[in-house]
């Protein structure tokens, strides 16, 4: 059976798929409940999926908020669409990015509540709204990588890096897309490595760092993961595309010589 993540890509295999929890699996995660509201408007013709998208945006949110300092505040002057001062938490949102898909790995509906009158919405001129409550599990890496290149983390300032894809083809399983991840994520000028997208034999991987993905690729081919040939295919400054090849292990140098008192066959 195949599925489709939330953000509409292609349609993955069930090996696909197994990979793809399998190299999410040793992301550091966590799960947080989390309510997504959407108002009901002419404009809106899925409010459903708003209201999900609202759940995991908040999820998101929520975790972010709990890596900043108790005393976080943003910046003066931000103000939001009504003219009043942002929240440190509507501020933080902003911030994370207009897809929230990109800091999950996995989410499930807990209550459908559906329409009804509106109560939760901070627009007064509606009168329904759409409600979900969901469970969202959250990549922490991909967030604290982010909350790092705005400067809100120690050790991150805000600028000094630059959102990167690297595409990488001529996947057989996860393993090698694992080793590679490694290899980036061991690299000093590379702050996060959030895999986005896994369909057969390909997968993308978003990248915080202080180069281009050109830069990256090439440094690959000449320092690839063990056990790995990297070859560039495609190569620019904010997006790169690689192909890797896993290297057949060396000959066993013991495999060819008898066992402890056999005798050599002849042919």
């Amino acid at each position: 059976m195949s599925g489709r993540s939330p953000t509409g890509s292609r349609w993955i295999s069930r090996a696909a798929a197994g990979a793809w929890m399998a190299l999410l699996a040793a992301t550091a995660a966590t799960a947080v409940e989390s309510v997504g509201v959407a108002p009901i408007t002419e404009d809106e013709v899925e409010p459903r999926d708003a209201a999900v998208r609202a759940a995991v945006a908040g999820a998101a949110t929520t975790a972010a908020m709990e890596l900043l300092p108790e005393d976080f505040t943003p910046p003066e002057g931000e103000v939001g669409p009504d003219g009043e001062p942002l929240s440190p938490a509507a501020w933080v949102e902003q911030r994370l990015g207009d897809d929230p898909y990109v800091y999950a790995t996995r989410f499930r509906i807990l209550e459908d509540r559906g329409r009804r009158r509106a109560t939760f919405s901070a627009d007064s001129g509606v009168d329904y709204e759409y409600v979900v409550v969901a469970d969202v599990d959250l990549d922490l890496d991909a967030v604290r990588g982010r909350l790092a290149a705005l400067g809100l983390l120690a050790g991150g300032t805000a600028g000094s890096g630059q959102e990167v894809r690297l595409v990488v083809e001529g996947l057989s399983s996860y393993r090698p897309l694992a080793r590679l991840r490694s290899a980036l994520a061991a690299d000093r000028g590379v702050r996060s490595v959030v895999p986005v997208e896994f369909t057969d034999g390909r997968a993308v991987l978003s990248l915080d760092a202080d180069r281009g993905a050109g830069q990256l690729a090439a440094e690959l081919t000449h320092r690839p993961p063990d056990g790995l040939r990297v070859l560039v295919v495609e190569e620019g400054a904010s997006e790169a595309t690689v192909l890797v090849e896993e290297l057949a292990p060396p000959p066993d140098p013991d495999a060819s010589e008898p066992a402890d008192g056999a005798e050599p066959v002849d042919d």
